[in-house]
């Protein structure tokens, strides 16, 4: 690894706890805020379809919880995020069957929006509703106060087993939501269907709780100022084994999303992506890449909060087909300019726990530049867990590292999140 990067005095050592020491149910909350209802998700309303559920237009109405997101930066959006689809709304909606309405009837460039105090609720219809290609959900977050129009799913158990249930899936290219609240079953800042501390590789408890926010599998689609949470599976996916796509996650408050073995912040299958301005917090990962090849991301300007459950930022690793030993992890992987507040995760061991795991050898390469760490000291050991980073390897391959800082005391302006 290259060096140039600047360290505290302190010392920390490695706890030597194992991959989970136990267990807990999660309870409701961020950041220690209570949310009444920790589980919004029931089997009255997992049952509910399309055609028998109520309207509702008060998002008051609906159990929610708070943004953690700080709301005088730009991470997270919110009233400090200046920028809007800008055109004038080809569909005005409420309640699900106007928004089901128009997008069924929405072209390219067209504007569906949801009003600030629109309740959408899509139990019962996740996943049925087809997106076109260019088309814009907008809300109002951050306008004069607004939290933005809510879109929410009750439903938390998928009768697929082993199959992850977006709310949205689309294949259009160009689809964007922005300025919205995205909202799915699982109030909860950690939860394991499980509860039991062992090897996942054979259990099966999960296999019907996968579900999911938003499924991207279009070219340059884009989620932007919007608060999403709640999802046991991802709040957003991009791409598929068979679809390499790009998206752009920007401006956006990313959190809680919080079951164990799953509970991803944005999940990337394939394809290259471009992280930016988000605030994350309460995420097993914030940020989970597949491994393929010709998967890769650009993560930048994001905050990372207190409250890790495992890393934050994360490429798997994939067997090559030659027989190789080693795992390809990724193909290019650019982490930079970020802020990580955490040394430990918060549930359910509280273990030293790295910022940052690349789960392999990245086809091309992964730097890792001007990040901000509290981790105490530069990781000199490859594959030490609660490191700062650390690479799945017997030594560093094609990993670079160069100007982060490390330590709680505040670094230079251009190192770390823009502050």
């Amino acid at each position: 690894m290259n060096s140039g990067e600047s360290n505290e005095n302190a010392r920390r050592t490695d706890g030597g706890l194992g991959r989970r020491n136990f267990l807990r149910l999660g309870t409701a909350g961020v950041a220690g805020l209570a949310v009444a209802g920790a589980t919004a998700g029931t089997a009255t309303a997992s049952a509910r379809t399309a055609s028998t559920r109520t309207s509702t237009t008060a998002a008051a109405a609906v159990t929610t919880m708070p943004d953690p997101a700080p709301v005088d930066l730009k991470q997270g959006g919110g009233k400090t995020y200046h920028a809007s689809p800008g055109d004038t709304p080809e569909f005005h909606v409420n309640d699900f069957a106007s928004f089901k309405n128009a997008v069924e009837n929405a072209g390219d460039g067209d504007i569906i929006r949801v009003a600030d105090d629109a309740a959408i609720d899509m139990t019962g219809a996740e996943n049925t509703l087809s997106i076109g290609t260019g088309v814009i959900i907008s809300g109002g977050r951050g306008n004069n106060g607004s939290l933005g129009g809510l879109i929410y799913t009750t439903r938390d158990r998928n009768p697929v087993a082993d199959k992850a249930l977006p709310m949205f899936k689309t294949y259009g290219d160009r689809v964007r939501f922005t300025g919205l609240r995205i909202q799915g079953p699982r109030l909860a800042n950690y939860w394991d269907p499980e509860g039991f501390d062992g090897d996942l590789s054979d259990h099966t408890a999960y296999d019907n709780y996968l579900i999911g926010g938003i499924h991207f599998l279009g070219e340059n689609c884009r989620v932007d100022n919007c608060q999403l949470y709640g999802f046991t599976h991802a709040a957003i996916s991009v791409g598929a084994g068979s679809y390499p796509v790009s998206a752009r996650i920007d401006h956006c408050s990313i959190h809680n999303n919080p079951m164990e073995h799953f509970g991803y912040g944005v999940n990337l299958y394939n394809g290259e992506s471009v992280i930016e301005w988000n605030y994350f917090d309460y995420n097993r990962h914030s940020i989970a890449g597949y491994g393929y090849a010709t998967n890769g991301y650009t993560a930048r300007y994001n905050l990372v909060g207190e409250h890790p459950i495992s890393h934050a930022f994360d490429m798997h690793g994939r067997a090559q087909n030659d027989g190789s030993d080693t795992d390809v992890a990724g193909g290019t992987i650019n982490i930079h300019h970020n802020t990580f507040r955490f040394t430990t995760d918060v549930s359910p061991a509280n273990r030293d726990q790295e910022a940052i795991a690349i789960r392999g050898v990245p086809e091309n390469r992964c730097d890792i530049d001007n990040n901000w760490f509290y981790h105490s000291s530069k990781p000199v050991e490859v594959n030490k867990q609660g490191n700062a980073y650390r690479q799945e390897n017997e030594q560093w391959m094609h990993m670079w590292a160069s100007d982060n800082h490390f330590g709680r005391s505040e670094p230079a302006g251009d190192i770390g999140h823009p502050r």
